[in-house]
């Protein structure tokens, strides 16, 4: 018994020891510049929400916070490059949900998510809508899913590339919705919406910041936004959710840190953010390129990517999409 209270009350020291250590290290960050490592290359829609973050947690923290971008892969460089830095809080990931797709996407990953990198928070996310030409033979999202179960396969539709959030969105309401449609993958969302304005297919399913410019010109027609609710700025749109109940799916952007980095470094990097997403100057450049701010606790972020892992994972399978 004496031997077995003597280790309790060493773990419990060793315990502690590590808590002050965590806490003191904390104290002194950030001393030097961060890098915010990005899965994209620079001018795309991941790489602004990661100079935005970027420019203003260097406002908060006191300390210049540089993006460096890490393309390649489908994200998996950057997020393999964080993974395996430093656990220190000053080499952080912009990740995209992506990041609990490519585990089923890709073959041979060397990074689990879950275990070797740690939430921070989400910051933004960026709805899908399903949008379609004058030309399609359906006017309206209940007629799209009507002429689809009619039609099995018939209805062509575009996305920006396999296993992309914009073809999942399709797979996981074919899944729920119980329809068949044909997929197209393109090299990104503004082939597929050149060819969908060029009446080449009916129909596309892109970030909406992508496809909202069309909508608002009345060159393209929103059918559905792939949420559980509709978006401020296209209200006329209706949800998925309001046709096929308990759907939901969006692309969400957040900040990631190896897995062993100290909970005082993550609370305060958390912290710094929260202050940064409710800056209104923030939120308003957010919401003028079509995103709309979050927030969650690291712990939150955690089990969101928790839910998307089992989600996607059971549409990939029932889609029957292999690795590569």
């Amino acid at each position: 018994m004496k031997i077995l209270i003597r280790r309790f009350a060493a773990v419990s020291m060793l315990a502690a020891l590590c808590a002050i250590a965590g806490t003191v290290q904390a104290q002194g960050y950030p001393a030097r510049p961060i890098r915010l490592v990005v899965g994209y290359g620079a001018g795309g829609g991941t790489d602004m929400i990661a100079r935005l973050a970027a420019e203003y947690l260097t406002k908060e923290l006191n300390q210049t916070v540089v993006v460096e971008n890490k393309p390649g892969a489908g994200g998996n460089i950057a997020t393999e490059a964080v993974a395996r830095a430093p656990a220190d809080g000053y080499t952080l990931l912009l990740a995209v949900n992506n990041v609990t797709i490519n585990p089923y996407i890709y073959k041979h990953m060397q990074v689990d998510i879950e275990h070797d990198l740690r939430g921070i928070s989400i910051i933004a996310a960026s709805p899908i809508v399903l949008v379609t030409n004058d030309s399609a033979p359906f006017a309206s999202f209940k007629e799209m899913v009507d002429y689809a179960r009619a039609n099995p396969g018939k209805i062509s539709y575009g996305t920006p590339g396999i296993g992309t959030p914009q073809h999942l969105a399709v797979e996981l309401l074919m899944h729920m919705a119980k329809i068949k449609m044909t997929h197209v993958p393109y090299k990104g969302s503004s082939q597929s919406l050149s060819d969908l304005l060029a009446g080449h297919i009916p129909l596309v399913s892109a970030a909406i910041n992508s496809a909202e410019p069309f909508i608002m010109a009345n060159k393209l027609r929103g059918l559905a936004v792939a949420d559980s609710k509709r978006v401020e700025t296209l209200n006329n749109v209706p949800s998925i959710n309001e046709v096929v109940p308990g759907y939901e799916v969006r692309i969400w952007y957040g900040l990631m840190a190896p897995a062993k980095t100290p909970d005082a470094i993550v609370n305060t990097l958390n912290q710094a953010l929260a202050r940064a997403v409710a800056n209104p100057d923030m939120h308003k450049r957010m919401k003028e390129q079509g995103y709309e701010a979050a927030l969650t606790s690291p712990r939150e972020m955690d089990d969101d990517i928790k839910k998307d892992l089992k989600k996607w994972g059971e549409v990939i399978r029932a889609a029957g999409i292999q690795p590569q």
